[in-house]
């Protein structure tokens, strides 16, 4: 697999199609689809209907013969007495995978190169449930040669097959809906024009085609569509089309609205691209581990993939592609993550999570994103309702969003108080629930059946402490100086409650639960994590489980085990992983927790998960840059959705709190970077916090690390403050090495940092930083060698063009000040 840099400079990845088992995973605010190992789009996904309303489209590519091997009488038709020939691929072809689309590239038997494009187009955050699917055609042979390229779709999808289609000649395509729901309507057409067309309940004749399309529509039901559109070819000439998938609720009239609006595929492509290149550009984290960074892109990436716009406003649901429903514990994860990305988009979910809040401050288990129909399984006590707390202190802390506060501090107020009140004799917050499963289990493993994880549970009990804190934080922002003092005492009640009775004194760990008999359960399980994570545990403590953790039988290559490999009940492959299965956002709950103790520990566990989706996709049923859900314990195979929604935010929350050591006050940013030995600089660019943008680079130098940055954060590390960030002055030619420029009235410093593994070279553009016409005394600094040194003066024309060697994971600086 080859690791490159794409359009609008975002990471990809190219492999051959006989290694991707499945496709990408694309979504928009109305639409989502999944795609086939083949490229073929599987399904058009409404967020608006929550359900699949057309199924697969594929694309196939004919060549006019006499077929004899058909032994077929010949007949008359319309467009002559030929057969049609499958063209079939000379051999294999490629996948490249981009943030903003998938492109399939192979060549076809008789010369002909064919690159299949797959994309919805996110351009404005208010896109309709649409889907190109484009096809470039060049012909290599030497001799002139005409091609028939056939696509064809599943109309109903997953809908009731009851489809009425009608072919419009004015769209080259046909408009259908179904007759028992006439507002729920489809265009299915090829803006560049078609010769033939044809919808039937036979499939087979619609897509793969013995002869020419016959130009008509055969009845209604469960009807696929074709369309057929032929091109002459002189050699060396191409041909591009675009076939447009369009949904809309709202009938037939606005179907053709908005797909007279998408005509332009190629121009909704490179805002796409551009739309994707400027939204993952927020949180830019660069260090001297590409995996990493690689990780750091896709992770966001992934995560505008999964946000949508439902009826009842944005949100992501547990199943993009397949269900409606929002669960809060995911909400309130997706929040440490997204933060960072889109802070806007985290405030309308956090509302929902209060909007659905019941009235004695509890937070539902999940609320179904076109209704609002929400459940709570029955439980007086759920993960939902601390965690609740934690992303909306969270969120408080990172954004300042006054509105945010006015709606979220009085659903805090009654969570806390509800989840208060729920505290036994011993103070401990307690689940009454005798069932299995959702009605038994108020963790986040609540999916287990025949399981009960109730009473006092540490990870509940852990989350309400943090939740606490994080209230009692947002209370004292606030003036609130009554609210605060309480909510912070209670949490220390709860932590002396927890220390006290959920310990397990034989070998220092939590219990998993003491349960509704008052029996003590001390089953080894990585929700250990979540005393370490929530600051509940002490240093000790700390140290303690995160050996434990470490140990072969729970950690892998790719992550952490639920359970331990030694435990009976451990089931690799079962059970959606919770009890042996590796969760990447287990990995790095994980991660994060050792930033203190052993930052290089952290580092690995998040090159650990991530690697595991890139390493060979078609042995462990992965698509390389998507953030799968689960492995198998023994086998390391993704068993789980294509797609996580709620992997992705906690890669990013655990690199940028984790080893950049982000950390979001209510009074102003604090920064504690926890970079592993090896790692010599790290650069974060554009960090959304509080309404402005926070960027810096850190180097590391004999007496320790430094910060270069034009903006103002708190840290016990030395930092060199200028006027402007001045980076969008500067172009790398090489994608190994991330720069950074500041500037103030005497000085330039110019930083280059590389994630190559060799020493290299890095040239360097630097554009409007200098005056052509004076001259500039120039230092160097790098990392290799460990000294400033004096390169003299240069003529500032001189500097336009600038290189240096970079040792592999190092950096280099320069300083330019003008001559007097």
């Amino acid at each position: 697999m080859r690791r490159g840099v794409g359009e609008g400079g975002l990471f990809t990845y190219e492999l051959p199609d006989t290694e991707l088992p499945h496709g990408s995973s694309l979504g928009n605010a109305h639409g989502f689809v999944t795609s086939k190992g083949t490229g073929a789009m599987e399904g058009l996904f409404s967020t608006d209907l929550g359900r699949r309303v057309t199924g697969a489209l594929v694309l196939n590519y004919f060549a006019e013969y006499t077929d004899l091997s058909r032994l077929a009488v010949e007949e008359e038709h319309p467009a002559g007495s030929g057969t049609l020939v499958r063209l079939e691929p000379a051999g294999p072809g490629r996948f490249r995978l981009h943030p903003a689309y998938q492109r399939h590239l192979f060549t076809l038997v008789g010369g002909f190169d064919v690159e299949e494009t797959l994309f919805l187009p996110r351009t404005n955050g208010e896109d309709p449930c649409l889907a190109y699917q484009m096809a470039r055609v060049t012909n290599h042979s030497a001799r002139p040669t005409v091609v028939a390229v056939v696509a064809c779709i599943h109309l109903p999808g997953d809908m009731v097959p009851d489809i009425v289609a009608e072919y419009r000649p004015g769209m080259s395509g046909f408009t259908a809906w179904n007759r028992s729901h006439p507002e729920w309507a489809r265009v299915f057409a090829c803006p560049q024009g078609v010769d033939a067309h044809l919808a039937t309940t036979d499939q087979e004749r619609a897509w793969r085609p013995s002869r020419p399309l016959p130009d008509r529509v055969d009845g209604e039901g469960d009807l696929s569509a074709a369309l057929q559109a032929v091109r002459f070819l002189r050699p060396g000439e191409s041909a591009e089309l675009a076939f447009v998938v369009v949904f809309s609720p709202g009938g037939r009239e606005d179907a053709e609205r908005l797909y007279h609006r998408a005509r332009d595929a190629r121009q909704s492509l490179e805002r796409t691209i551009g739309r994707y290149r400027d939204e993952v550009a927020a949180a830019e984290v660069r260090t001297p581990d590409r995996l990493v960074n690689e990780g750091a892109q896709w992770a966001k990436a992934n995560m505008l993939r999964v946000l949508a716009r439902y009826p009842t406003g944005i949100a992501f649901t547990n199943e993009p592609g397949v269900s409606s429903n929002v669960v809060a514990r995911d909400a309130a994860w997706f929040v440490y993550g997204c933060d960072f990305l889109s802070p806007d988009d985290c405030c309308r979910m956090l509302a929902l999570l209060a909007e659905t809040q019941q009235p004695e401050g509890k937070i539902v288990e999940y609320y179904d994103a076109r209704t609002l129909c929400t459940d709570d399984y029955g439980l007086n006590v759920n993960d939902a309702t601390p965690l609740f707390l934690m992303a909306a202190g969270h969120h408080l802390r990172a954004t300042a969003h006054r509105h945010c506060t006015e709606r979220l501090y009085p659903a805090m107020v009654r969570a806390a108080e509800y989840l208060l009140s729920q505290r036994d004799e011993r103070g401990l917050v307690f689940c009454t629930a005798r069932g299995t499963g959702e009605r038994g289990i108020c963790g986040w493993r609540n999916v287990m059946p025949n399981v009960t994880i109730s009473g006092a549970v540490t990870e509940i009990n852990s989350e309400t402490y943090a939740g606490l804190r994080a209230l009692a934080e947002a209370a004292a922002s606030l003036g609130h100086r009554a609210d605060a003092g309480r909510f912070a005492a209670a949490a220390e009640d709860l932590r002396a409650a927890m220390e006290a009775h959920l310990k397990n004194p034989e070998n220092g760990l939590y219990y998993l639960n003491i349960d509704v008999e008052g029996r003590p359960r001390s089953e080894v399980t990585a929700d250990l994590v979540f005393p370490l994570i929530c600051g509940a545990a002490d240093p000790e403590t700390t140290r303690l489980i995160s050996d434990r953790l470490n140990h072969p039988d729970f950690m892998t290559e790719a992550g952490l085990r639920t359970v331990s490999r030694l435990d009976p009940l451990y089931t690799p492959d079962r059970l959606v992983g919770l009890q042996g299965g590796v969760w990447p956002g287990v990995t790095w709950w994980y991660a994060i927790s050792c930033m203190h103790s052993d930052p290089g520990l952290m580092i690995e566990a998040l090159r650990g998960s991530y690697r595991q989706y890139i390493r060979d996709p078609g042995r462990y049923n992965t698509v390389p840059g998507q953030f799968s859900e689960w492995f198998d314990g023994e086998a390391l195979q993704n068993r789980g959705m294509r797609l996580s929604p709620w992997e992705p935010p906690r890669f990013l929350w655990a690199l940028l709190e984790g080893a950049m050591g982000v950390r979001p006050r209510h009074d102003g940013l604090s920064l504690d970077p926890r970079l592993p030995v090896g790692w010599k600089w790290a650069r974060v660019r554009d960090l959304p916090y509080q309404g402005r943008q926070v960027s810096w680079f850190l180097a590391r130098f004999a007496e320790g690390l430094r910060f270069f940055t034009a903006d103002e954060f708190e840290t016990d590390h030395p930092v060199e403050r200028f006027d402007e960030e001045i980076s969008d002055s500067l172009c790398a030619l090489s994608e190994d090495v991330a720069v950074t420029a500041l500037g103030r009235s005497d000085e330039v410093l110019i930083a280059i940092g590389s994630a190559a593994e060799t020493k290299q070279p890095s040239p360097l553009l630097v554009r409007r930083l200098v005056d052509n016409a004076r001259r500039y005394e120039v230092q160097f600094y790098s990392s290799e060698v460990g000294r400033w040194e004096g390169l003299g003066a240069y003529r500032g024309g001189g500097l336009e063009r600038l290189s240096a060697d970079v040792e592999g994971g190092g950096f280099v600086l320069f300083r330019l000040r003008p001559c007097a």
